[in-house]
């Protein structure tokens, strides 16, 4: 049996693996998802994109939500630092959402996916500092603030949070 054409099916699952892995492979040697493969092998490839891509956002989620429980942020300029780190962190996702690679559509859902979630994450920043205010100023509060497992539970699930896939274009849907 030969091996696979260059930039084919098993060398796009080889690349999503390490992408859903949190790695940034080079996209160098990969063909563009759209036509070539035949419509079943092209949808399969579209769904195990997407999936890779929601994971990727969610590892992001669950860092960012980690990181606002281990130290909240005490200010409006302390809460657009962290912001604009975690931004930072979305580089590779917004580079795989541009590439001429993907499909023109899956591109713009996923352009749609990163804006709710850099929203979500700007509102869940914006609440935990205004909750650190609360908590300085409420009378009788020790000056610890207790963890309460409510309050954990949702700081990791931001607002806007990755529950499935980037919905995939139907089959057999002309792209491009």
């Amino acid at each position: 049996m030969s091996a696979p054409p260059r930039g084919g099916y098993a060398a796009w699952v080889s690349w999503l693996e390490a992408f859903r892995r949190g790695e940034d492979p080079s996209t160098a040697g990969l063909g563009p998802v759209r036509g070539g493969f035949g419509s079943y092998v092209e949808a399969r490839l579209l769904e195990r994109l997407s999936a890779a891509f929601a994971e990727r956002v969610r590892q992001w989620q669950t860092a960012l939500g980690d990181r606002i429980v281990a130290q909240p942020p005490d200010g409006p300029v302390a809460a657009a630092a962290i912001l604009q780190d975690a931004v930072v962190r979305l580089e590779p996702l917004v580079r795989l959402a541009d590439s001429p690679l993907v499909p023109r559509t899956l591109g713009v859902s996923m352009h749609d996916m990163l804006h709710t979630v850099r929203d979500g994450a700007r509102a869940a920043l914006d609440e935990a500092w205004r909750r650190g205010l609360e908590d300085q100023h409420a009378p009788g509060m020790p000056a610890q603030r207790r963890v309460d497992p409510a309050r954990l539970a949702a700081a990791r699930t931001l607002p806007g949070a990755v529950t499935g896939a980037v919905p995939a274009p139907r089959p057999g849907f002309r792209r491009n």
